[in-house]
């Protein structure tokens, strides 16, 4: 199996996300026969589903070939504090504690399940296939961003496509922080402190301002040119 994904990377990952996501489905629905609260059966299965994977590949947990500061995962925190600031300035109240609850294992799920499917496999994957950095951190994030289409349902094209778009530099920042530092632990904490902070707040205004979508276009883009600079420091570093 671990030889066949290190073959044909892309078609594993696809193959791999599809089989995740049954399993976790699958054990979202014996958490809901045992009457678990929906959004907590939900991420407890995708928190197993994700723990199982990381015991499968260990070796992921720690790149070898990199070492970097855990400082230049600092940048991607701007995802975090864009949160904060959109909903202060969009009126949306703080939840209380069944929102900071909610929110800590609900946040906690993406952050382990996602990281390990689509940076930890899928990346290391890539570079065992030998293809270059800049390669790696792009076609992690495109399928990263590929699989929030699934979102379409119950949603309207437009918060897709921007959910898509924010998700490719999302995948962009946190594949070339794991290059760079090779760190599993640590874009799993980015991750999920960008998710818990966008769980916290009572969402009462859902349209953003025009300002708002301004101060976000410039974030996203300076964040994949930091993704982009990020990578080409890594230029002639070889793979495991």
């Amino acid at each position: 199996m671990k030889r066949y994904g290190e073959k044909h990377p892309v078609l594993f990952e696809i193959l791999l996300t599809i089989a995740a996501f049954i399993a976790a489905s699958a054990l979202t629905a014996v958490g809901n026969i045992l009457y678990l609260h929906s959004a907590l059966s939900t991420s407890l299965a995708r928190i197993i589903t994700g723990v199982i994977l990381l015991l499968i590949w260990k070796e992921i947990w720690k790149r070898k070939d990199a070492g970097g500061s855990a400082m230049i995962a600092v940048p991607a925190l701007l995802f975090a504090a864009w949160n904060i600031f959109y909903n202060l300035s969009s009126g949306n109240s703080f939840g209380g504690l069944p929102f900071f609850v909610e929110a800590l294992v609900t946040a906690i799920a993406p952050a382990l399940f996602e990281e390990v499917l689509f940076r930890g496999i899928f990346l290391n994957n890539l570079k065992k296939k030998g293809h270059g950095d800049l390669a790696c951190v792009l076609i992690s994030a495109a399928i990263f961003a590929l699989v929030h289409l699934t979102n379409a349902v119950g949603m309207d094209m437009t918060s897709v496509l921007l959910q898509v778009g924010y998700s490719f530099v999302v995948g962009l920042v946190l594949a070339a922080v794991y290059l760079k530092n090779g760190s599993l632990l640590l874009i799993m904490a980015v991750h999920f402190l960008i998710d818990f902070t966008n769980r916290l707040y009572v969402n009462e205004v859902t349209s953003a301002s025009t300002a708002q979508m301004v101060i976000f276009a410039v974030l996203l883009a300076a964040e994949a040119v930091y993704a982009l600079l990020l990578t080409a420091g890594r230029t002639g570093k070889t793979g495991e």
